[in-house]
């Protein structure tokens, strides 16, 4: 691999970025607005069926306590998640999507929907498999 080809990739990612408008932070007036960049991908995360806790959320995340801590505060002052403590072990604290939490990643997921389809339907049905493929690849590197 070379810097060349890096650069270029790098590039092409940041025209799609822009071009399909995948970044939270310049979509107003989408299901994006006014949340933090990383808070896009914790809502997401939430919407599958686990115990989560901080501590699974930070390790999921590959990011610090603190990090998905004053994510989740944001979070619940906007009242998109829930925290209640395990009734097991009262040291835990449980995290749940509150039913506008849930309203909103299913916006988020049909808008990241609608944009994949439009990105592929840019492309013959064989790059759309090759393309498919290959971040699928990467996603599991």
């Amino acid at each position: 691999m070379t810097d060349r080809e890096a650069m270029s990739l790098d590039e092409g990612v940041a025209m799609l970025l822009q071009k399909f408008k995948l970044e939270p932070s310049i979509i107003a007036g989408s299901p994006y607005a006014d949340l933090h960049a990383n808070d896009v991908g914790l809502l997401v995360m939430l919407r599958q069926p686990e115990k989560w806790s901080v501590r699974r959320i930070a390790q999921s995340l590959g990011a610090p306590i603190t990090t998905i801590s004053s994510a989740l505060d944001r979070l619940e002052s906007r009242g998109l998640v829930t925290r209640g403590h395990v009734a097991e072990d009262r040291r835990m604290v449980r995290i749940e999507l509150s039913p506008a939490g849930h309203r909103l990643v299913t916006k988020i997921r049909s808008n990241q929907v609608e944009v994949c389809r439009s990105m592929l339907a840019l492309l013959d049905p064989h790059d759309r498999e090759s393309l498919i493929r290959l971040v699928s690849r990467l996603a599991k590197a």
